[in-house]
């Protein structure tokens, strides 16, 4: 398989070593082109290939093979940029949150959460640690077009630095939980998938869920709801309900900057809209 966008031919080598009979393109992103391919044995599994601008989810791979399946999908085999992995099936916490409801959702998050953050053997190396993550938001300062996001980027930051300098109970992390990132319709139930592979305070592994599903910006915003989601995180995570806050405000400001980083202008860029008017409504929240 090519690194180029256009193309979405395995290679010969890839089919032949985990013996793919037929492939259909799932996805074709700037990091990766993923598959649903059919093994001679009639098994299906998910092949994802890593394009350059994809080398950072290598760690992501690393998450995957320590976890080995407890909560996650597993990571069949590897061989250089492609990763042969289990297929979790189509179903998405997105569209159940759509069909059942927020409450019946946190279940499964939390049921997730509980088997990633399960105790396992000593972390792989590969793991990037959390204050590298955060590096776009200390690296990225909004321009004379985008003054409302500069007091609430420095806000953003003045908290990062501070949880980054007093991490406790560092760990593996998924990195990038949230409802599209855990998926069902397979043999062994709810699953997360794509992991960023991060090590570092367990409290940040939920920091993605508050400003998540997509198209969910009332419930987003909604004080009932986040205060919600930091008793439950913070009983799970036994740890306290601000640090549990602290850390989504911090990561809608590092959310912030990836999508300015991205190119996209703020007033086009629906995340960078939502994550700073949860940043509004959240900080309202903190205890100063």
């Amino acid at each position: 398989m090519t690194d180029g966008t256009s193309s979405t031919v395995i290679s010969d080598d890839i089919k032949r070593r985990w013996s793919i009979s037929s492939a259909f393109l799932l996805a074709d992103t700037p990091s990766s082109l993923v598959y649903r391919v059919t093994r001679a044995d009639g098994t299906q599994a998910v092949l994802k290939t890593l394009k350059p601008r994809g080398i950072g989810e290598l760690p992501g791979m690393a998450f995957l093979s320590w976890r080995d399946g407890n909560g996650t999908i597993r990571l069949l085999e590897r061989h250089d940029m492609s990763c042969l992995l289990e297929d979790a099936g189509d179903t998405t916490l997105r569209h159940y949150r759509l069909q059942h409801g927020e409450a019946a959702s946190n279940v499964i998050v939390a049921d997730v959460l509980t088997r990633l953050h399960a105790a396992g053997s000593a972390a792989p190396s590969e793991l990037t640690p959390l204050d590298r993550h955060f590096a776009a938001l200390f690296k990225t300062s909004p321009d004379r077009h985008q003054p409302a996001l500069g007091e609430p980027l420095d806000f953003a930051r003045q908290l990062a630095s501070q949880l980054l300098a007093t991490q406790d109970n560092v760990k593996p992390l998924h990195g990038d939980l949230h409802h599209d990132n855990i998926v069902s319709g397979g043999a062994r139930g709810w699953l997360a998938i794509d992991p960023q592979g991060l090590i570092g305070d367990a409290a940040y592994d939920v920091a993605n869920i508050f400003g998540n599903p997509l198209n969910a910006l009332p419930d987003i915003i909604n004080p009932q709801r986040i205060k919600s989601l930091i008793v439950l995180f913070s009983q799970i995570l036994t740890c306290p309900e601000q640090k549990i806050l602290r850390y989504a405000i911090a990561h809608a400001g590092l959310s912030i900057c990836w999508s300015l980083e991205d190119g996209t202008p703020f007033e086009d860029s629906e995340n960078a809209h939502e994550r700073l008017a949860f940043i509004q409504i959240a900080r309202t929240l903190l205890e100063l």
